[in-house]
Parts: structure tokens; sequence; C-alpha cells
């Protein structure tokens, strides 16, 4: 068997298996709110404050926990977890079943906050049990916090499930990989009320034109933070999105007029300036100019046509808590005064920021390539950006094909919209939001891309993959409010990496009625060949809805 065969077996192997245990985690909800009763702390089952030690409570997965006095919510040391790689990573403490006892209901208290990484967190106290021979996992409480914030996550009345055993109190986090430290563990009777602290966190309820506080309703309040949001700038990304409630791309009195017009009944819909075609209808307009191959003349340099200037930067993960490095492609005579688009286009397994941009089977010529078609007006004038896409916290470097590394990957949405874009916004002269914003990648850049774009539409308008990799999970689908306008899967036939796994994501699309553009490149091999013919037409349909 020849050795891309060999790879790509192994490849397909390991991130499906990674796929298949990653659903295999049920989380059941939680028990009903019941009235608390107030109990001194002499009635507590256990109350770890981490005073004097670990208080029994050890690490969970690849990471590291240690009593810490660099953040606590109480007295003067926390448990720290540091070093995780995967939600999962964190806190783990056994319980008796002579203690709490399999049907019976218990109070349960943990204290939580971050310093460094992902803002808000999402964290959560769990239930890890055995039934009839098989893991189960339950949740206890789950909330958000803002970085910096402790938060008490409680329930007065969880019930032990009946008939599990090998009881494990976890704490951990929904998504995030970041460091954590925990504080007042408790454990009571049921109904014991039990204080803590609140977040002040601010929880998106989604896109939504004109509610610029994220609450869900429409009221003077949006009004305000408009306005507020105006002169110091809004609490985040979606935030500023709802605020430009005619989508003219441009947040003014226009916006503070239509909401205002809106709140007291003179209109009933907001008006809209930019009028985007339907992912149907741009996706129908789009097919009849997608090329199987770009002609050879796309690769080369041509007289008279300027190209753009690679510059090599790097910026500070919190993510990864490291500098990464990142190479950046400006249009043609960038001109900081100037506002362009981005878009972002990742590597695979084991390559790196170079891979996509000049070094790959042979040289790669994406630069040509991009600077012909706006030479051509072809293409919109945009900023491309080669990340690394590997975002470990504990790992520079991917150094193996294993579900370790396979998180590492998985984790760069977290370094993106929390590190990346946030560095591209401060040091560019960038238009932002899914009007703007475009995402692609190669193999596991492919996956990425994919996995990417169904968790955050709000943020990519323009989405495509290339030989994508194993490993996608979700619903294949986008609500009709948030969708994103153009979708694009590239495979080919020769590809003995990851096979026909690209055309599996293409059925999946299809059975859901998803439009989008299905690109097979005849004698396209896992590499150079799809890459090219896919970013040829990706770049020319990039932006122009």
């Amino acid at each position: 068997m020849s050795s891309s065969k060999m790879l790509g077996k192994k490849f397909l192997s390991v991130l499906s298996s990674a796929t298949l245990a990653a659903s295999c985690l049920a989380v059941l909800p939680t028990a009903p709110a019941v009235t608390a009763v107030a109990a001194g702390t002499g009635s507590y089952i256990f109350h770890d404050t981490f005073e004097s030690g670990t208080d029994d409570w050890s690490a969970r997965g690849g990471c590291k926990a240690a009593v810490s006095s660099d953040a606590k919510y109480m007295g003067s040391k926390s448990l720290y977890l540091s070093g995780r790689t995967a939600s999962w990573n964190g806190g783990q403490k056994s319980l008796s079943t002579t203690t709490f006892v399999p049907g019976k209901s218990y109070a349960f208290s943990a204290c939580f906050t971050n310093l460094t990484g992902s803002d808000p967190t999402e964290f959560k106290l769990t239930l890890q049990y055995s039934l009839n021979g098989t893991a189960s996992y339950d949740k206890i409480a789950q909330t958000f916090a803002n970085r910096g914030e402790f938060v008490q996550l409680y329930n007065a009345e969880y019930t032990i499930p009946a008939g599990a055993t090998d009881l494990v109190l976890v704490v951990e986090t929904t998504e995030e990989t970041c460091d954590f430290y925990v504080d007042e563990i408790i454990a009571a009777p049921a109904g014991t009320k039990i204080d803590g602290p609140t977040s002040k966190v601010v929880i998106s309820k989604g896109i939504r034109k004109g509610d610029v506080d994220l609450d869900g309703d429409l009221t003077v309040l949006d009004l305000i933070e408009l306005k507020r949001g105006m002169v110091r700038g809004f609490i985040n990304s979606t935030a500023e999105e709802n605020a430009d409630v005619d989508k003219s791309g441009v947040i003014d009195e226009d916006d503070v007029s239509a909401l205002q017009s809106y709140l007291v009944g003179e209109i009933t819909e907001f008006p809209v300036v930019n009028n985007h075609l339907s992912m149907k209808d741009f996706t129908d307009k789009v097919k009849g100019t997608i090329v199987e191959k770009e002609p050879n003349s796309a690769n080369s340099t041509k007289n008279g046509v300027t190209y753009g200037q690679i510059q090599k930067k790097s910026y500070y993960s919190t993510t990864c808590n490291r500098q990464k490095d990142v190479n950046i492609l400006l249009p043609p005579n960038y001109d900081p005064s100037k506002k362009y688009p981005v878009m972002y286009i990742m590597h695979g397994y084991y390559e790196g920021i170079d891979r996509m941009l000049t070094k790959g089977n042979a040289d790669m010529h994406t630069r040509e390539m991009i600077g012909n078609a706006i030479a051509e007006g072809a293409a919109k004038e945009m900023i491309c950006v080669f990340p690394d896409v590997f975002s470990s916290p504990t790992l520079k470097a991917c150094t193996g094909m294993d579900e370790t590394n396979n998180q590492g990957y998985d984790n760069f949405i977290n370094d993106l919209t929390k590190d990346l874009m946030p560095y591209m916004e401060k040091n560019y002269s960038i238009l932002t939001g899914k009007d703007n914003t475009a995402i692609t990648g190669f193999s596991m850049g492919g996956r990425e891309a994919l996995l990417i774009g169904m968790k955050r539409p709000d943020l990519f308008g323009y989405i495509g993959a290339i030989c994508p990799a194993p490993g996608v999970t979700g619903s294949f689908n986008w609500s009709a409010d948030n969708q994103p306008y153009f979708l694009m899967i590239t495979g080919g036939s020769d590809d003995t990496v990851v096979y026909d796994n690209p055309k599996t994501y293409h059925n999946n699309f299809d059975k859901n009625g998803v439009p989008h553009i299905w690109h097979y490149v005849n004698g396209g091999y896992h590499g150079d060949n799809c890459i090219r013919a896919h970013l040829y037409n990706f770049f020319r349909i990039a932006f122009q809805n």
C-alpha cells in the first residue's frame, strides 16, 4: 500500500473515532428548582476551601490540578486547573454512594473564574457515573462568567440518578480550553441555601436587528446602547451587527433614526440599504461561473500587474497562552485609509502558515492568483490571512495524528474569534461582519472552516472547504434568518487521504436542502491542484453579494 493511502486510512480512522467518542457524551436536563432553606456550614456534607490542600480533588484528562493563591473567592486559595486541551479536562472528586445515595437529592455549589483565555466562559458542574456498566454524564449546573469575575454554579436539589455507581463530581467548561480556578465547592442536604457570586456577563440572544443590549427585546435601552456604542464601542461583534439596523455596513445616525422610528411605532420594519440575495439566489447566480480547474495563466506573474505584500506577523493568543505566527497578504497598493474585507485561509494537518500561500506540494502562487483576479476586476480587493491553525494551550505544534492533536485544531475557533480577529481589527483597516468576512481551508483546515462556519454564520458570510477531513458534526444546516451567503466544497477524484469524505459533507447539506456548490476536480489529489482550483473560484465569488 502506498504511503499516502496508509496516511489516508489512519486519518479517517483517527478522526472518525474521535467524532464517535464525542457523540457518545449525553447531557441530561437539570432538576427543577425548589424553595431553598437556609443552613449553617455545619450542615454541609463537605465544604472544600483549598486552604490546606486539594481536598481530594485531582486532575481530569491531561491537565494539572494544584492549589493557587492567584485567584480566590473566599479565604486565600483556590483550586487551579491548568494545561487543559479539551473542555472536559478539569477537576474531579469521587463521591461515595453511601453518602450520596442514588435516587436521593442534594444541594451542590461551586464558584468558578478564569483570568486568561476566553471571555466570557461557560462553566459546568457535572456528575459522571456508571449505569449498567456504561459511563454517563449529567449536568448539575452551568452558567457563563466574564473573565476575572467569580460566578456560582448552584443547584439546590439535584437528584443522583437511580442505580448510579462510581460517582465522580466534575468541574469543567462547556467548550473553552482556558485555565480556570474553582473555590468553595460545597455539597449539602437538598434545599440548603448556599450564597455565592453572580455574573455581570451579557449573553447574546442572537442576531436581531436593533437588539443592541442583547436581551432579546427591542426597547429604549437598545437606543441608549446604540448611541453609547457609536461613541465608546459596542460590547461585542453581535451587538455591533445588531446596531447596523439598515445593514448599510456603517453604524450612523440613520440607524439611530430607524430604531427610534421603530420604537415609537412609526415603522414596523427596518429599512434595508443593501438588499442581499438569499443564499439560494446568490448560489444560483454564481454557479455558472464555476470552472473545474484554473487556467495556467492564473498562477503567473504578469507585466503591468501589481501584487500584494506578504507580511509575517505574530500576535499573543490568550487561547494558547503564547505568541502565534501568521502570514498576512495585503491587497495591491494597500491603503490604510480604506477598509477591506478579510478572507481566512487555513492549512491542513502537520502544515504551517506558508502552506497555502507559498509552499505546497510544489510552489504555491496564491499571491499571483489573487493579484491577477483583482487586476482583472474579477475579485474584490481583500486582505488574506494565513493562520497557524493548531491551537493547543499546551503543545506549540502538532505532535501526532490523535485525539489530543485533533482537539488542538478544533480549538482554533476560540483563537480565531477571540484573538486573531481582534488583532486584525486593531492593526489593519478592515471591514467587519459576515458581509465582509470569508473562511476556507484545506484538509483539516477545511474541516475547521465547516465547523466554524456552521457555528458562527453571524461572522462568516462566505464558507469554503477543500478536501475537508472527517470529523465535522452538527446540523449541516442554518436557520433561515442566519444563513451565510455562500458555501463551496471541493473534492478530488484522486484523493487517497480523505477519499470521498468531501462528497459525504456535500450529501449532508444536499439532504437538508442547503444551497451550495459541489466542486469536483477530475484528477484532483489531496493537495495543490484541488487547492488552486478552489481558490481560483472562491476568490472571485467572495464578497460579491
